[in-house]
C-alpha cells in the first residue's frame, strides 16, 4: 500500500471518530434557566475586610442551615481571591414568595460578642452573598457623572450619624432578583442581578414577623447584657431588560477612567533605564571578549576559544533528529497556547464570574 493510500485511510477512520465525541461546558459559562418555582441557591462568603486567623465567623451569631453550614466547591479564582463560599439557610423559589416576609431565625448573642460585632460595624464590614454565580450588591449612583452601579456587598450594620457611638445591627434583608425572560411566555427565567437592602428593624425581637422599614427605631446591641437578635428577609421579583451576557456590566464601573501619566511616565522611565543598563554591561562584556581576542596570536598553537564563543555557532547547526525535534516544539507550542486560551476563557483568571 502506497505512502498516499495510507494518509487517505488514517483520515477517513479519524473523520469518523468525529460524530462519536460529545461536547461540554466549562461550569458558570452557562446561563442556568430557571423555571417558576424552581429553588434559587443563596450562598454565603466571607465578610470582608477578610477575617484575621484568628476571628471566628461563629461569633456574629449568623443564621445557619439545618445541620450546620457546609462547603460549596470553588472555582479556580475563588480560591486565588480566598473566597470561603458556604450553603446558607434561605428558602427562594422562582417567582415566589414576592413581597412576603419571613422570619430567618433568633439568635442570642452574648455581650462580649455584642461588643465583637459592635467593634466590626465601625471598621465597615460587609455581608457577601452570590446567586447564581452573581454577588449579592448595593445599588449606587456614581456622584460624578450620575450612573447607576452595582456596589458588591452590603454593610453589616450602620454607625452613621446618631448610632455614631453605638451602632445599630442590619438584621432585616429586602432581596431584589432581577430576572430576563429570554422568549417571553416560555416559563423560562435567568437572574441577571441582585440587590439587597439592609435594614435594622428594633423593638420586641420575640413578637411575630415585622418588616416595617419605616420606622426609626433600629436594632442596637448591648454590650453589657445579652441580645435577642430577630433575623427577616423579604422577597421582591423584578424584570429587567438587561440580557445575560450583559448582567455584569452593573458591576464593573469604572470610578475614575482618566490616564494616569504620572505612573505612566514614572514606568516606561524605569523601563528604559534598566535596558539601557543591560545593554552598556553586555556591550562592555562583548567588547572586552573581542579585544582580547584579536590580541592574542592566531597560531593554531595559542589559539582558543573562551566563553559565547564556544557556542555562537550552535544554533545554526542541524540537528540529528530535524523531524522530532520540530514536531516536540510544535506539539509543545500548541499545547502551551491552548492550555492559556482555556484558562482565559473559563474564566480563571480574568473573568468577573469567577
Amino acid at each position: 500500500m502506497s505512502p498516499g493510500h495510507r494518509w487517505y485511510l488514517a483520515g477517513a477512520f479519524l473523520s469518523s471518530l468525529v460524530s462519536c465525541t460529545n461536547a461540554f461546558y466549562l461550569p458558570g459559562a452557562a446561563p442556568h434557566d430557571y423555571h417558576e418555582g424552581e429553588t434559587v441557591k443563596v450562598f454565603v462568603n466571607a465578610l470582608t475586610p477578610m477575617l484575621a486567623a484568628s476571628d471566628n465567623a461563629k461569633i456574629f451569631h449568623f443564621c445557619e442551615p439545618d445541620g450546620g453550614p457546609k462547603s460549596e466547591p470553588e472555582s479556580l479564582g475563588s480560591i486565588l481571591f480566598g473566597d470561603r463560599i458556604f450553603n446558607s439557610p434561605y428558602n427562594v423559589s422562582m417567582m415566589r414568595d414576592n413581597t412576603t416576609c419571613h422570619v430567618l431565625c433568633r439568635q442570642d448573642v452574648p455581650a462580649d460578642d455584642a461588643k465583637f460585632i459592635n467593634d466590626r460595624i465601625r471598621e465597615d464590614y460587609a455581608l457577601n452573598w452570590l446567586v447564581d454565580g452573581l454577588p449579592a450588591a448595593e445599588m449606587k449612583v456614581d456622584t460624578k457623572n450620575g450612573d447607576v452601579f452595582f456596589d458588591m456587598g452590603f454593610n453589616l450594620g450602620d454607625d452613621e450619624g446618631a448610632y455614631a457611638e453605638m451602632p445599630a445591627l442590619n438584621n432585616h434583608y429586602d432581596i431584589v432578583f432581577k430576572y430576563h425572560e429570554p422568549q417571553p411566555g416560555s416559563d423560562v427565567y435567568r437572574i441577571v442581578g441582585v440587590l439587597v437592602w439592609p435594614a435594622s428593624i428594633g423593638g420586641n425581637q420575640d413578637s411575630d414577623t415585622n418588616c416595617d422599614t419605616s420606622e426609626d427605631n433600629k436594632f442596637i446591641l448591648n454590650e453589657e447584657t445579652s441580645n435577642r437578635v430577630r433575623y427577616t428577609y423579604r422577597v421582591t421579583w423584578s424584570e429587567s431588560d438587561t440580557p445575560w451576557a450583559t448582567r455584569w456590566d452593573n458591576y464593573l464601573h469604572i470610578f475614575d477612567p482618566r490616564i494616569h501619566w504620572f505612573s505612566l511616565v514614572n514606568s516606561v522611565v524605569i523601563v528604559v533605564f534598566l535596558c539601557v543598563m543591560v545593554s552598556m554591561i553586555l556591550l562592555r562584556t562583548v567588547s572586552k571578549d573581542i579585544s582580547r581576542y584579536n590580541a592574542i596570536d592566531l597560531s593554531e598553537e595559542v589559539q582558543e576559544d573562551w566563553g559565547w564563543k564556544l557556542v555562537h555557532g550552535e544554533v545554526f547547526r542541524t540537528p540529528q533528529h530535524p523531524m522530532v525535534l520540530s514536531v516536540l516544539v510544535g506539539n509543545g507550542a500548541q499545547l502551551a497556547a491552548m492550555v492559556g486560551v482555556t484558562l482565559g476563557s473559563s474564566g480563571a483568571f480574568v473573568s468577573c464570574i469567577n
